[in-house]
């Protein structure tokens, strides 16, 4: 399956209902015509007091938002004036307005005037990109196995993930286990004594896993409570180095596994809150082949 072919569709068609939203999109992308920039819809920023804001278009390669103000944004022109300055804290925010203000009354905008709108963020868009010149960073989707281990390492920075648990065993030469009809959560890296492959799962049945909102730590315990005192004190003098791709399902519905660093356990926090809390030790992982 081509990722980005899959995330581009199922991107466009969850926002069909959505008629002008839908339009602007499939106008600025077409306009763009260049498969390296990533589209993010709803995406979550964080605003002041505990709120957050849903972002209508977010392209991280260039820290932009773009929001696109239908008629019924007339009537709350305030708020999102202060959404705005607030959201306007970390990224760059730009407004398509789809109406035109008649004697105080919103009405939709010409094709023509919207299209002007439009072309005139696609061209700041594209101003941005040719700014950045070889910073800019492609829009990968997701990676192949062979080009991870051309390239020799993986890293945090580099967003890199794969479809599945057997393209991340591939990158170290090895395959996962099986316990019974279930697969193992982790491999051993051969020749390494001490480092695991690990591929946990934040929507596991059996298992409570969860990663910290600054992708630093790693908590890991069994749901079931009587087996959680058992399962961290086994860990607590562990050596281990985790190589860690968490298990990631996007608002499309899509699966892949994301590489999160190098992780270790942290004793004391594990101790404290009766269950593993693995430590990020490291963003980045040299594969030695």
């Amino acid at each position: 399956m081509d990722y980005k072919l899959e995330y581009i569709t199922r991107m466009l068609t969850k926002i069909s209902h959505k008629r002008l939203e839908s339009y602007v999109i499939h106008r600025i992308w077409n306009g763009l015509d260049n498969a390296d920039v990533n589209f993010v819809f709803q995406q979550y920023v964080v605003r002041k007091e505990g709120k957050y804001a849903l972002a209508d278009l977010y392209l991280p390669q260039i820290n932009l938002v773009v929001e696109i103000d239908e008629p019924a944004h007339f009537q709350n022109k305030e708020a999102d004036a202060i959404r705005e300055r607030e959201i306007s804290r970390l990224v760059q925010v730009v407004r398509i307005k789809c109406y035109s203000e008649v004697n105080g009354v919103p009405e939709p905008c010409s094709l023509e005037e919207l299209n002007r709108r439009v072309d005139e963020v696609i061209d700041l868009i594209k101003s941005r990109i040719s700014e950045l010149g070889p910073d800019f960073k492609a829009w990968k989707g997701v990676d192949s196995v062979g080009d991870i281990r051309r390239r020799g390492y993986i890293s945090v920075e580099e967003n890199v993930s794969l479809y599945t648990i057997d393209d991340i065993a591939a990158i170290f030469s090895t395959r996962p286990k099986h316990r019974g009809f279930l697969r193992a959560s982790g491999v051993g890296v051969p020749g390494k004594r001490d480092e695991i492959v690990w591929w946990p799962n934040t929507s596991h049945r059996l298992w409570e896993n969860s990663i910290s909102e600054d992708g630093l730590t790693i908590t890991e315990c069994p749901k079931n409570p009587a087996e959680r005192e058992n399962h961290m004190r086994k860990h607590l003098g562990s050596r281990e180095k985790r190589i860690t791709f968490l298990r990631y399902r996007d608002w499309l519905g899509i699966t892949s596994y994301r590489f999160v660093g190098v992780f270790q356990i942290n004793p004391s926090e594990s101790e404290k809150e009766n269950k593993c809390v693995w430590e990020r030790i490291s963003d980045t992982y040299d594969i030695k082949l």
